[in-house]
């Protein structure tokens, strides 16, 4: 009787352990998966670059201005 339920027990492990992947019932594909979110336009994305300013401090890029440098403390825009 042990032997019945071990070998049973094996048997249900081995079928739980199947490698073969689970197909579509009669041939029927497999229904496709919802469409993916639509990407935000965020417009344009500047390099991560920064500028030394004479003071020491630095400026990143401006998406607004074309992605130019923003001007450094004291300095005009251009």
């Amino acid at each position: 009787m042990i032997r019945f339920l071990a070998a049973a027990s094996l048997l249900l492990m081995l079928g739980a352990c199947s490698p073969l992947p689970a197909q579509p019932a009669a041939g029927k594909p497999s229904p496709a998966g919802p469409p993916p979110p639509p990407m935000p336009d965020d417009g344009i994305v500047c390099p991560a670059d920064v500028r030394l300013c004479p003071d020491g401090s630095y400026v990143s890029r401006d998406p607004a201005r074309g992605c130019a440098f923003n001007p450094c403390p004291g300095e005009r825009p251009q």
